[in-house]
């Protein structure tokens, strides 16, 4: 498995585990008998920008996320990436899990590194490095994930509560010298990566993703599109107004 790039793929912890199932499921249920199980994967993706960034690009981005309902249970991951002017690409976001929450940090690919206690080596079975933390974040309340250049080449994740301001960090990494710093541009994406008997019953699940911002640099963000694929993308939707998009899947 690799990191999601141009078109959005699937991307989330435990992802090896579901392609091992989904490969059985072939084993199990050959052509012609009864339906195997779906892993719905990503199913809504928004593109955003930055007008007037540095041409140098980027030493901070922040993404605006409120979810608004969701199971209390892994299978979604709401989630925006970001890009250095190598190419290299990581993402952070957020995941429910039965009692909480938690936020992920990651980023993809080779000459990264990390001394950070919630921080280990590797992303989705590739190489790069994943933080991640618990993280019990309240449905309907606004949070930003942010990302900032805390050192030469080091970038430290973190999820602010807009209601109290208090910052908790995800985890910290270093990227090699030739990464460069952020691309002004990237996607986002909502996935279900759980596997379901089909895609009419994927829970119910939706989130506002606001516009980016990198202040105090200078530059104006907005989501600039955004469109539903994948196996289940018919039980996907979005809205996209005044630069913030609505997605809604399941259900």
């Amino acid at each position: 498995m690799r990191k999601r790039i141009a078109a959005p793929q699937a991307r989330r912890l435990g992802l090896i585990v579901s392609t091992v199932a989904a490969a059985l499921a072939v084993l199990l249920y050959p052509a012609g008998t009864a339906s195997a199980a779906v892993t719905p994967g990503g199913m809504i993706s928004n593109s955003y920008s930055i007008s007037g960034a540095p041409a140098d690009g980027l030493k901070k981005l922040a993404f605006p996320l409120k979810v608004i309902s969701q199971p209390n249970a892994p299978g979604y991951y709401w989630a925006q990436q970001y890009y250095f002017k190598s190419g290299q690409v990581g993402y952070i976001g957020l995941q429910p899990r039965t009692d909480s929450g938690i936020a992920i940090f990651s980023v993809f690919g080779s000459g990264t590194s990390t001394s950070h206690p919630n921080c280990r080596t590797g992303a989705d079975g590739g190489s790069g490095t994943s933080c991640s933390v618990t993280y019990p974040y309240v449905k309907g309340r606004w949070y930003q994930l942010e990302i900032i250049q805390t050192g030469t080449n080091n970038w430290t994740g973190y999820v602010v509560d807009t209601s109290t301001n208090v910052w908790t960090t995800i985890g910290s990494w270093n990227v090699s010298s030739s990464a460069g710093l952020l691309r002004p541009s990237g996607v986002g994406f909502v996935e279900y990566f759980k596997s379901v008997a089909d895609c009419g019953s994927i829970p119910y699940g939706q989130a506002v993703f606001g516009k980016p911002f990198v202040s105090p640099e200078p530059g104006t963000g907005t989501n600039t599109s955004a469109y539903a694929y994948g196996p289940c993308k018919a039980n996907a939707s979005y809205t996209l107004s005044g630069g913030e998009v609505t997605m809604t899947s399941g259900g």
